[in-house]
Parts: structure tokens; sequence; C-alpha cells
């Protein structure tokens, strides 16, 4: 298959010309990312509830969590692997309805055990949605705009953390835990019939299908993808995971000031997903260079700043800002990459990777934070992490910018 590359990106060139992602649709993909992102993380704003209502310890009830989260690491690559052949609208459809399904079942579960297969369910089919919002974005968007429509589908994830939990244990302390899931369902239906509605017919195949598939995976520029991906999200994860006790026990914040603190890195996450969105967009490998560099930095900062309130705030709501602006380029950059292949397994894979760098970073976090050197040092532990991924979107940029001009003669970085 041929291909052009302009400005660092490549683009096939027998797919159809990209005209722009329909309003209609672009909102959708916002509000589906919404309910993903709330379903993923709601368990942990209603322990309590579920705990009462079902009868069981609270440990178990964050095994839920848990069932979810493994589950997408599985499933995730799995069904990509299995599905490659698959029309994107048709898959768009076909996933939404299974994972709508499995929200309807936790809304109406009688029990735990249904509960949790009703994770389980949702939690196979959460990378395929993500996945497909985001293949979607890349291929109806002009190249110019990639970048901002794949950072508007993350900013949808981060409105889930910043005010679909929130929302989520309201529901739940108010009307019962079951209209919690309710809220997911009532966003994953509309974003289904927003889909169907307003999806162009498009029956392409997106790429290879099986075992052939595979080979996107010996590309150096997509297993730099994520590498990278896995390594900022290790290292960014480090201090959110323990972002509590940094805050309280390593600059003595009081409880009271916890939830503003919060909503401030969060808002600080979504203008930082925002601004990455259009870095991405005016220079892809540049933008990799710079929101990592970034990143590592302002946890240099935080860590810096971490023995006082206000400057641990900050310094929490900079890694914020910084960390998210790296989530659209990463996300951009493996989708292209991975163009012609199997960008679905790419993306999946990737996500898989990201979530191993979450768990080594509860572990690592944990480990540390309840030692001798204290929560303090969190972000200083992020910062190796990141400086790895920069090495590798270094390396990366480089070899594009020498391919660049090996096939054009133009230097252009």
């Amino acid at each position: 298959m041929s291909e052009s590359s302009v400005g660092g990106m490549s683009q096939t060139l027998d797919t159809p010309r990209a005209t722009g992602v329909p309003r209609p649709l672009a909102g959708a993909f916002v509000l589906g990312a919404f309910a993903l992102g709330t379903s993923e993380n709601v368990i942990a704003g209603v322990l309590a509830q579920l705990s009462t209502a079902l009868a069981v310890p609270v440990s178990t009830v964050g095994l839920l969590v848990t069932g979810y989260a493994a589950t997408a690491v599985v499933a995730g690559p799995l069904l990509s692997l299995v599905t490659g052949r698959l029309p994107l609208r048709r898959l768009a459809l076909l996933a939404l309805s299974l994972y709508g399904a499995g929200t309807v079942v936790a809304v109406i579960a009688p029990a735990y055990t249904t509960l949790m297969a009703a994770r389980i369910i949702t939690g196979a089919l959460h990378t395929t949605v993500l996945v497909t919002f985001m293949l979607s974005a890349v291929r109806l968007a002009p190249e110019e705009r990639r970048g901002r429509e794949v950072g508007r589908i993350t900013l949808g994830l981060g409105v889930a953390t910043v005010l679909g939990v929130p929302l989520g244990n309201l529901l739940a302390q108010t009307l019962g835990w079951r209209w919690a899931f309710g809220l997911i369902t009532l966003s994953v239906l509309v974003t289904l019939v927003i889909v169907f509605v307003s999806f162009p017919r498009d029956e392409a195949p997106r790429g290879s299908a099986g075992p052939g598939s595979l080979r996107v995976l010996t590309r150096g520029p997509v297993l730099g993808g994520v590498a990278m991906s896995a390594a900022a999200g290790l290292g960014a994860m480090t201090l959110f995971a323990y972002a509590v006790p940094f805050l309280t026990d390593g600059a003595g914040v009081p409880d009271r000031a916890v939830a503003p603190i919060l909503l401030l890195q969060g808002a600080a996450c979504l203008a930082g997903n925002l601004v990455g969105g259009g870095l991405a967009d005016r220079n892809l490998p540049r933008a990799l260079t710079l929101s990592l560099s970034t990143t590592a930095i302002a946890l240099g900062i935080a860590a810096l700043l971490s023995g006082t309130g206000p400057g641990a705030a900050m310094g929490l709501a900079l890694v914020g800002f910084a960390y998210f602006s790296t989530l659209p380029p990463l996300n951009t950059w493996i989708a292209t990459k991975a163009e012609g292949t199997a960008p679905d397994l790419a993306l999946a894979v990737n996500s898989s990777a990201f979530n191993v760098g979450i768990a080594v970073a509860g572990w690592l976090g944990g480990v540390v934070s309840s030692g001798p050197l204290g929560p303090g040092t969190l972000p200083l532990l992020g910062v190796a992490p990141l400086l790895l991924a920069l090495v590798i979107a270094r390396v990366l940029r480089a070899r594009e910018h020498h391919r660049m001009v090996e096939s054009t003669g133009v230097s252009r970085d």
C-alpha cells in the first residue's frame, strides 16, 4: 500500500479523502468516552452503598474495579484480532450495543455475582469502543485536525473523572447505587443513537485481521509509541494514584481542602488535553517531545514544592496539565503509524500497556508513600519513566526527520 508523508504524518492514499467529523458524531464520541470513563471508575465512589446493598465486604466490592480493568487489558487486543475486517461504523454500533446491554445488566443486578458479570461484559468491550472512536476520528478528520479530534475523546475521559464519578456518587447517595449505573446506561444509549444516525456510511475494512495483523507490532514507531504511553502513564500515575496522601500526609493539607484541590487538578488536566491536541496538529513529533519533557519538568517542580500545601496543590495541577497534554499526541502517533495494517490492534495494545503501567504505579507508589521516604517523594519517582519516554520520542523524531529528508530532500522539523 502506497503512502505519502506530510509534516511527519503518514496518510494512506487508497482511503477516501477525510472531510471532517460530523459535529453530532464528534459530540457522541465525547459523550461515549464520558460514559466509559465514568463506568470504569464509578465503583470507587459507591463502595459503601454497594457493600451495604449487596451484603458483601468493601474489599469484595473493590474487586469489581479489578474485574473491569483486568478484562479490558486482556480482551481489548484479542477482540481487535478477530474484528479487524469489520467496517468502523458497524463495529461501533455492535460494540456500543453490547456495552449498553452490559450497563443495563448492572442497573438491574439482583446480586454481587450478576454485577460482576456486568462489569466483565463492559470491561471486555471498553477498549474496543474507545479504539473505534479514535480510529473514526483519525479516518474522518482532515490531517490538520486529527490531534484535536482525538483530544476530544480523551477529554471525555477526563470529564468523567472530574464530573462523572462525583455525579455518580451523588446519585448513589441520594437515590441509590442503581442510579449511578443508570447515568452510564443513558449516556451509552444516547451515544448509540447519535452514532447510528450521523456516522457516515463506510464499508471499507480497517486493516488486517487475524494473526496477520500482528505484524503491526513489528513497526518501530508503533512499538515506540506503546513504550512511551506505558512509561508516561507509570511516571504520572505514581503521583496521581496517591494524590490524597501526597497532599495530606506530605504537605499537611487539611481534609476539607482536598476536594477543591483535586477539582483544580481536574480542570488543569482538561486544559492540558486541549493544548496537547492543538500541538499534535501543528507538528506531531515535536508535540511528543515537548509534552513529555514538560511532564518530566512538572514532576520535578512538584517535588520541589511538595513541602507546603499551596506548593503541593500547584505541583499537582502542573503535572495534571502537562501529562494530559501527552495523550492526544501519543494516541494520534500510534493510530497514524499503524495505518494500513491494524491500527485498532496497535491502540488496543497501547491501552493494555498503559493499564499495566498504572498497575505498577499503584504498587510502587504504595510502597514508597508508606515507607520512610514518604509521599512527598512520589513526583521524583515519576521523573525517570518520563525521561525514558522522552528519549524514545527523541529517537523517533530523529528517524522521522531523517526519513523525510531522504524522501523529499527537504528538512522540516
